[in-house]
């Protein structure tokens, strides 16, 4: 059996169930509000007043403008995932209560602990949102990084050796990326991890008590 049979045999025997169809359609359904919803929360937290301070890794250099890699390596390692969760439906279930779980701890940490932007940051911009005209400038969507959390949920996520490597590697560009940019403070970026971490065995765990998907 080829990898496509393969992947249209999983699909097939997964989907054989109403509780993993309506599961799958929940998780899905709660990662999309979850991400309006942060959106609208870091939109509506740039005008609110947070404190700075000085960070002892920003202070040894200069900013540099790495938005272009950041992002290149981020939506690519997203995509590059997503294809690798497709193989086994209830990972990609997963994946999505997952994300929708680390969203929901930033934004309670970012709502907790207000921060104002590192001294002399280097603006992250996105180039794709750019290049349809919209400027979006967030600041103070700090504590802790989105995008560093993203990248180690999806080194998590992921299980053949190959792919653990390609975001290991990925994951360490997106981090030191941020830093080297001071779009974020170095706690921003460890907290991230431990962030993640905490999101992907919780989800995990709750799944795999009540009997959504296999040990």
């Amino acid at each position: 059996m080829n990898g496509m049979e393969t992947l249209k045999e999983n699909w097939k025997n997964y989907l054989s169930s109403r509780q993993n169809v309506l599961l799958l359609i929940i998780s899905f359904a709660l990662m999309v509000i979850s991400l309006h919803f942060v959106a609208k929360f870091i939109t509506g937290i740039e005008n609110r007043q947070g404190f700075a301070f000085d960070d002892p890794f920003l202070v040894l250099f200069k900013g540099t403008d790495l938005s272009w890699l950041i992002f290149s390596v981020l939506y690519f390692s997203v995509f590059f995932t997503f294809f690798q969760l497709l193989q086994t439906p209830q990972d990609l279930v997963l994946g999505f209560f997952a994300y929708s779980m680390l969203i929901s701890f930033r934004v309670l940490c970012m709502y907790l602990l207000p921060l104002d932007p590192p001294k002399d940051i280097v603006l992250l911009k996105d180039p794709i949102i750019e290049s349809f005209g919209i400027e979006i400038t967030l600041t103070r969507d700090l504590f802790f990084s989105g995008h560093t959390s993203l990248m180690v949920l999806l080194f998590l996520l992921v299980k053949k050796k190959y792919a653990k490597i390609f975001l290991f590697f990925a994951t360490m560009i997106v981090a030191l990326g941020v830093l080297l940019q001071k779009a974020h403070y170095s706690v921003d970026v460890v907290v991230a991890v431990f962030a993640s971490y905490c999101a992907y065995s919780w989800t995990k765990g709750i799944l795999t008590y009540v009997n959504f998907i296999k040990k």
